[in-house]
């Protein structure tokens, strides 16, 4: 084991990139530095998009994401992978086989952008399900994610909760299905791996749909467990990271709040001067 592995903590996203750094590869980067990690990443995507719509995607070619994964293999030894968007079939199939045996995953399942611009295509939608989860350390789908990719109807506690755990019966070892949507259940997260469930309370801000919480929570876990904590400890202490991104969010575009990483460095992104 190199001296690196012993003190240093990497963790690598592979995503799309959000030019508006809202959201993607860009705010999976800010969340895992706010977390004490050094984040690296695989570009498997591009959009077009603003602070309010998706615009255009276009593909990475798939041997060139595994060139990516190749070379941060080559010299770091990464604690924790995290997924978000990988756009078609081709990019899952790739992602699943590049990364090397024995590394963590957080799989973020982006299938939608929140104006309903398909992000994963639905062969990349079964593919993801028969190659990438079953290689999965936490998968942490919403509500409408959740519902895709198993088939049950999410409709109240029972439901939500039968949804986590259909999630390891299907090869992953930790799920977390988000209550961002849950009506019923509103800002309470269900985590279940083979020892149990447990629910996992958060703050709940006065604010709807603020751009890039998926990937901030999911980036969260990635880092925490790259710095050695236990898996359910990691998505405890991520959700009490991003529960701080929410309430510190801000409007960076009229009408539309994105994410804040940085909310424990500072509040606020206004001008001084």
């Amino acid at each position: 084991m190199s001296s690196l592995e012993n003190t240093k903590a990497f963790a690598a996203t592979i995503a799309g990139s959000d030019p508006s750094a809202g959201a993607g590869i860009q705010v999976d980067l800010k969340t895992m530095a706010a977390c004490g990690v050094w984040g690296m990443t695989v570009i498997a995507a591009l959009t077009a998009q603003n602070a309010t719509h998706v615009l255009d995607t276009a593909s990475i070619p798939v041997e060139f994401i595994k060139k990516q994964i190749d070379a941060l293999e080559e010299d770091f030894p990464i604690g924790c992978y995290k997924t978000g968007m990988l756009k078609n079939a081709e990019t899952v199939k790739i992602v699943a086989e590049s990364i090397p045996d024995g590394r963590n995953i957080v799989v973020d399942p982006v299938l939608l952008a929140t104006k309903e611009y398909r992000l994963l295509d639905l062969a990349g939608q079964e593919k993801l399900t028969a190659e990438l989860l079953p290689r999965t350390t936490v998968i942490t789908p919403n509500l409408p994610e959740a519902a895709a990719l198993s088939g049950i109807t999410i409709a109240d506690a029972e439901s939500m909760e039968e949804a986590a755990y259909w999630f390891i019966d299907h090869g992953a070892k930790a799920a977390v299905i988000k209550g961002g949507h849950a009506y019923f259940r509103l800002g309470t997260d269900v985590f279940a791996d083979k020892n149990g469930m447990m629910l996992i309370e958060g703050e709940v801000a006065p604010f709807t749909d603020v751009h890039g919480s998926g990937c901030c929570y999911a980036s969260a876990i990635a880092a925490h467990i790259a710095l050695g904590y236990p898996v359910r400890e990691a998505v405890c202490e991520a959700k009490k990271f991003v529960s701080g991104a929410i309430k510190y969010s801000w409007e960076y575009a009229p009408g539309r709040r994105t994410m804040n990483p940085g909310w424990q460095q500072h509040k606020t992104y206004d001008k001084k001067f």
